[in-house]
This record gives structure tokens, sequence and C-alpha cells, in this order.
């Protein structure tokens, strides 16, 4: 609720404190005393755009300052919010809450938390769509508020799966792709089952049968030299005389028995040699079509090595990762098929929730519609009638599928429009005031401020309007600026707005009136200050205070 207002060099305002209660205050004063300027005042700290003619004249700026508090969330006590402006006539205004610069934005989304200014080109948060709707929502009890949370918690669990869906990225038939591509990448690798040691032994053939030819003429040559080569040329043959010679030796000279020993056994290791010489040159083949099966086989690594390698262990190593992430994006295919179904059972719940929400909120726009009309007759506006819209939209939102909409008919034949263009703006006030009536234990907003609400009205209507006025304000905190006195005797706190002039300049002044001021305020706001007029405006407060 509203604590204090004070405003500093605003049009004919030098410098004015308010310090409003709780229940219902009233303001009155002379037409032109500056009633309107306390509330334009009031709407600058509320988020409205300001020129620099608000200024006073002869000052620079002009400075607006409240205090509110309200209610935490979890009802543990009460917070307090200092909202501070500074209109000034060269460079930006600047706005602070609690002492933290803030953009005037800021400042009207949280005012509107805070207040609603109910009066002609006034903004009220009861005519924004999202307010509308919680109210009907809030008035529907608990029935409905439990479907609608439960709407709620089914749409964060479709858009939380959602996301999940997406942040596995790409679609089906892509994964599919991709899947068949690492398959075909690893049946590739497998099918061509390589090894470094079979890499190793077809080099070595391949070499042997490439160079076959030349090999049979070099190792022949040599066999031929060891072991072959006529008239008694060969290696082995001559080293079989030269043993006889030694052994002959020997025979006369013992200590060469040792050189004979080693001499017979050079000529059997090239005997042996040559032998294996001629094993060799038995293995080496010839074969055109083994030379070509080998040098398949070895393209078959090369190709390989270039495309997954550049080695058999680095071929290996790619199958291994191929293999993960197959295994990776098969598991991604399984989640998103596990996801997309879980996705499609919470929607299918949503949509039956939101269905259910709907059915109670035209229940309840019914009854509430009722209600409104009634409370619209009682303040002078017979023949209007209201109602309250509930349309199925094509998607579901946090809060449902609906749009809610208040609508108003002013007079009997007039089609229903939308509240925020239909009242006109001397019975704008009334209209708030018999929905906030309706709404009042709903709606969050602590401090609600009338102004014309008297506008075109008389006799016992006005009476309806200040029952209207108080019962609101058992609930909330009411200002009601007024020319009514029936309306002026119901506050609880009386306040009277008056100029005065002090050195050839005017002056705008408020006071909170004693018991005896309300009465001489009340019989000048019936039109004299006689002891009749005296007597009513006790007869006014005493029915009040009854």
């Amino acid at each position: 609720m509203l604590r204090i207002l004070e405003v500093q060099n605003l049009a004919l305002i030098d410098n004015l404190v308010f310090y409003p209660g709780e229940g219902l205050n009233v303001i009155t004063g002379e037409t032109g005393a500056g009633k309107s300027m306390l509330l334009d005042a009031l709407g600058l700290l509320l988020g409205e755009r300001a020129t620099a003619d608000v200024i006073r004249g002869g000052a620079e700026s002009a400075l607006l300052q409240a205090v509110f508090t309200r209610t935490l969330p979890d009802g543990s006590g009460e917070e307090e919010l200092i909202f501070s402006r500074e209109v000034r006539r060269s460079g930006p205004n600047i706005c602070r809450i609690n002492g933290r610069v803030e953009p005037l934005s800021e400042m009207a989304r949280t005012g509107s938390l805070l207040v609603d200014l109910h009066g002609q080109n006034k903004q009220q948060s009861l005519l924004a769509a999202a307010t509308q709707r919680d109210l009907l929502d809030a008035y529907g009890g608990e029935e409905l508020l439990q479907t609608r949370a439960a709407v709620t918690g089914l749409y964060r669990q479709v858009q939380r799966l959602a996301r999940e869906l997406e942040a596995l990225g790409g679609d089906e038939a892509a994964a599919a792709r991709e899947a068949d591509f690492l398959r075909f990448q690893l049946q590739e690798i497998t099918a061509a089952a390589l090894s470094e040691e079979e890499e190793e032994e077809l080099e070595g053939r391949f070499r042997r049968l490439a160079n076959a030819r030349q090999l049979l003429e070099y190792t022949g040559r040599i066999y031929a030299g060891l072991y072959e080569d006529a008239y008694d040329n060969a290696v082995v043959d001559r080293l079989g005389v030269l043993a006889k010679e030694l052994a002959a030796a020997a025979a006369l000279d013992g200590s060469l028995a040792e050189l004979l020993g080693q001499l017979e056994s050079a000529a059997e290791q090239l005997q042996d040699t040559a032998r294996q010489l001629q094993y060799y040159r038995e293995s080496i083949s010839l074969d055109e079509a083994e030379l070509q099966e080998v040098t398949l086989r070895l393209e078959t690594y090369r190709k390989m090595k270039k495309k997954y390698g550049p080695t058999v262990r680095d071929v290996a190593a790619t199958a291994e990762q191929l293999q993960e992430e197959l295994l990776a994006l098969e598991n991604r295919s399984a989640k998103r098929e596990a996801l997309t179904a879980e996705r499609e059972h919470y929607a299918a719940k949503l949509a039956e929730a939101a269905d259910r929400l709907t059915a109670l909120r035209k229940k309840t726009a019914a009854v509430l519609a009722g209600r409104i009309t009634e409370a619209l007759q009682e303040v002078a506006l017979q023949g209007a009638s209201f109602a309250v819209a509930v349309e199925p939209e094509l998607q579901i939102g946090p809060f449902g599928r609906d749009r809610v909409e208040f609508l108003l008919s002013a007079n009997v034949g007039e089609p229903l429009r939308s509240l925020a263009k239909t009242a006109s703006g001397g019975e704008i006030s009334r209209v708030m005031l018999a929905i906030k009536s309706v709404l009042a234990a709903e709606d969050e907003v602590e401090t609600l401020i009338f102004d014309e609400i008297d506008a075109g009205i008389g006799g016992l209507t006005v009476g309806k309007v200040a029952e209207k006025l108080q019962q609101l304000a058992q609930h909330r905190q009411v200002i009601c600026v007024t020319h009514q006195p029936v309306i002026a005797a119901a506050a609880h706190n009386h306040f009277v707005i008056y100029k005065e002039s002090t050195g050839g300049r005017t002056f705008t002044r408020i006071k909170q009136l004693t018991a005896a001021e309300r009465e001489q305020e009340l019989a000048r706001m019936l039109g004299s200050s006689n002891a009749t007029a005296l007597a009513h405006a006790r007869e006014l407060l005493r029915r009040k205070n009854k």
C-alpha cells in the first residue's frame, strides 16, 4: 500500500507530502485546487510519460517520491519499496527504485503490481489480458487453480522434452543416413582384415615374386661357384683338394690337426650353404598369377591406409572410433524415440488438461459475468451488461490455450466490446469499481485509486457507490477523489486539497481533516456552511460510523 507520496515543483505544487492510511481515503477540495495534480504525480511515478511543462515555473526539475509496502509472496511479512523520479527541463529523467537507477519501463512494471489507477486517460492493470485471465482463474476457486497448475506443469514437461530432443540434433532420416555410412565404413575395414604381420609377409613375397628372375640368376651363379663349377673349379671341390693336402701335412705334424678340422668344417658349411641356396631357388616362383594375387592384396592395404590410416594400426584405431560413434548414434536414436514417445504422452495429457481448464473457465466466466453485471447496475450503469469471453486458441501455452477477455456493453442494445475500448472516461472508474468490488478478494494489487467516480451520478446511486468503496476498502487501500459528500463521509481518512497565495505565488497544499474539520468540509460540499448544512454533514458522518 501507499505510505507516503512527496511531490516537489510539479505545476502549482512546490512541496507537498501525502500520508494516506489504510481503508478508504478520500480527497476533496474546490475545483481547480489541484486534486488531479496529486494523481498526475502518482501516475508519473507509475511510469507515465512526462514533459518539461509539468515542472513548476522557476524550477529546473520536479521531484516525485513514494514509499510503498507490499506483502511478501510467502505471507511472512512486508517489504518496502521506495520510488523516486526526477523530471528535468534538460537531460533525461532519472528513475530509481530503492535507490537504484532503473528504466521507466521497469518502474511501470513494478508499479502495476502495487497500484491500480482508475480514471480518464489512465492505464489500469485490469485492462491487460493476462490480468483478466488471472482474475478469472482466481475467482474460479481451488479446482480451477489446481487444473491451471497441472497445465503449467505439463506444459513445462513438454517443453523440457522438446529441448532435449532439439539438443540431440538432426532428424531421424539424417541419423539413419549417418548410421548407414558408419556401418559401411566398419564393414569395409572388417572385410579387409588387415594385420601388420600379413603386411610384412606380403611385402617380402612381392619383392621375391617381382625379382624372381634376377634372384634365380644371382643365386644360380653363387650355387654353381660353390658346388657345380666344372674342372674341379667349384669352391667346395677346391676345398676338398686342399683338405686332403692339409691332412697329409697333419700326418707329418699333429699340430696341424686343429687347422684341418677348421678347414673341413668350412667345407661342410659351404656345402650346407649350397644346399640352402638350392632349396631357396626351388622356392622361387615365376607364377604371374601369384604375383598378381599378392599385388592386389597389397593394393588393398594401400587403399585402406590411405583412407583410414596412415598405418595398419591407425586403421584399427579408426575402426574402434567408428564403432563408438555408431553405438552412440544408435543410442541417440533410441533415446530420441523414447523422448518422442514421452513428449507425445505428455502432450496428450496437456491437451486433456487444457480442455478441462477451458471448461472450468467458461463455467466460471458465466458466474462472474452475472455478478459483475449486477454490480454495474448498483453504480448507476443501468442497462450495462458484462461478459467474459473464453476463446480457445490453437497453441497451448503455460496457462492453457484460452484467450480471456472482459467485455462490456455500456447501454442496452449495444454489442459487447473489449473493456478497454468501451467505457468512456466519465464512467470507467465506476466500471472498475463494480469489477473490483466483485474481485476484491482475488486481486493482488493492494492500492486502488479512483478518479471521477462520481461523474454523472446522484441520489441513491451515490450511496451505493459509497457502499461499494467501503466494501472494497475492507480488502484494499482505496484512494478516491470525489465531489460527493456522501462518498467523502464514508471515508476512514479525509484529506482536503486547497490553494494559498504567498508572495505573489500560488501553492497547492494538502491536509488531513479532524472530525470538526470534516463537518465543515462536508457542509461546504453540500453547498453551505449554515447550521442546516452542518447538521446534514454530522448526520452523514453518523451514518458512516454506524
